[in-house]
């Protein structure tokens, strides 16, 4: 499995914004667990269930108001959160016997750290028991996340993810007197605006267009994967990868262009950010003078009205939990419209189909206001890459050095492509070496 994603995914926790789960539409993820609810008449015992955060940044679900709701939902159920520090990482928790009832995680991190754990557990059956609706979610969200895992099992539930869009800066339109981008615009399209917003002016620089290749790639619209599902080694040096370098790279290969970092869009010289939705905020709230807007992220016409791979956050029930039906009832909740709507409402994105909920996202974030933010879900998600086999060496792929090294040395993307997959083939048998020792 791939390993890049956490970063983006944090970015949800860094802003600030409620991170919870998913509810749907006229079908709701636990409506059928409420109905069970409701027809029992002794009160439940109580139960404290301990919810591990594996992400960097801490979660505060007691400020969202997600505990409040949970808590008048389930009196019987207490949660004690944990958050990733010093002496508080997976290692920790099983050295010290604190073993968690629930995991929130990165999907992507779903081999390397839950499973590599001991944690997974298939929440099938448990799902059906509570008659949790997986319809309610969108398709290619859930099969996403389950494609972590070389069995598609559902060890996890997506709770809420990134969504990347194509942020403008009106500013340095109307400056140059260029229209401005509109959804289901073309990569191609893309290109020309960028074309007319890069140069110099007046002393200063003006990039016409910034992503992070990294994420570009690995997020890709082709919904293609850097390693082989079947074999140990790399598939990069291939006709899709070719596709996507020369895609990106010739936006940066502009007069006056350069490898800047997105984070530099709250300096009002980018024209233009492909980037996960949390990063907007952070960027206004740096410069509050900033005049941004948001559409949807251009579409290859190679692959059509069709966005990234989902960038998601998840849920996981534990194998060690005592307590796996309580457990569920958290999860469930947690994916209610309910939750959802208050983390919408917050800025999170959500991987439910419910419209109700993904018109509500930013609401009562003030950098959001006035926004397009129908952009975020303008596409569907790409579906997931192939799972890999189980018994395969995993490897992190980092496209970023390999981009970089490409722009700056001036090399093609043949022997871009074909030095990368070397480097990760060697990596590769580097591991299973040290394995094998």
């Amino acid at each position: 499995m791939n390993k890049a994603y956490g970063t983006a995914l944090a970015g949800l926790l860094l802003m600030g914004t409620a991170l919870a789960g998913c509810g749907g539409g006229s079908s709701r993820p636990g409506e059928g667990e409420a109905a069970n609810a409701g027809k029992s008449a002794e009160p439940k015992p109580p139960v404290t269930l301990t919810l591990f955060n594996g992400q960097v940044m801490p979660v505060d679900l007691e400020a969202t108001g997600v505990l409040e709701s949970l808590k008048a939902k389930h009196p019987h159920i207490t949660l004690n959160v944990i958050n990733r520090g010093k002496g508080s990482d997976y290692p920790d928790l099983i050295a010290n016997g604190t073993l968690p009832d629930i995991i929130f995680e990165s999907a992507s991190f779903t081999t390397s750290r839950v499973m590599a754990n001991g944690f997974h557990y298939d929440m099938q059956e448990l799902a059906k028991k509570h008659r949790f609706d997986l319809a309610a979610l969108e398709p290619n969200v859930l099969a996403q996340t389950q494609a972590q895992n070389s069995e598609s099992k559902l060890y996890g539930l997506p709770f809420t993810m990134n969504k990347y869009a194509l942020f403008y800066n009106k500013d340095v339109f109307d400056r140059f007197g260029v229209a401005y981008p509109k959804d289901g615009m073309s990569w191609d399209e893309t290109y020309e605006l960028a074309k007319k917003t890069t140069r110099s002016d007046g002393g200063t620089t003006f990039q016409g267009f910034t992503a992070t290749p990294n994420n570009m790639m690995l997020n890709n619209q082709l919904s293609i994967g850097p390693l082989h599902p079947k074999e140990d080694k790399a598939t990069i040096n291939t006709d899709g990868w070719k596709l996507l370098y020369a895609n990106l790279r010739r936006f940066f290969e502009l007069p006056n262009a350069s490898l800047v970092s997105p984070g530099d869009f709250s300096k009002g010289t980018i024209a233009m950010m492909v980037n996960a939705h949390p990063s907007i905020v952070g960027a206004a709230k740096a410069n509050p003078q900033l005049n941004w807007d948001v559409v949807s992220v251009p579409s290859l016409k190679e692959r059509p009205n069709v966005g990234f791979k989902p960038a998601t956050l998840a849920l996981f029930v534990t194998q060690t939990s005592k307590h796996k039906d309580e457990a569920f009832e958290v999860v469930s909740h947690m994916l209610s419209e309910e939750v959802q709507l208050i983390l919408a409402k917050n800025g999170a994105g959500t991987p439910l189909k419910n419209e109700t909920v993904k018109k509500a996202t930013g609401r009562d974030v003030p950098e959001w206001a006035g926004k397009n933010v129908n952009a975020l879900y303008f596409y569907p998600d790409a579906p997931p890459t192939e799972p890999r086999a189980a018994h395969l060496t995993d490897v992190g792929v980092d496209f970023g050095t390999s981009f970089a090294s490409m722009i700056k040395d001036n090399v093609d993307e043949n022997t871009a492509l074909r030095i990368f997959e070397e480097q990760v083939n060697q990596a590769i048998e580097a591991a299973k070496a040290a394995k094998a020792k």
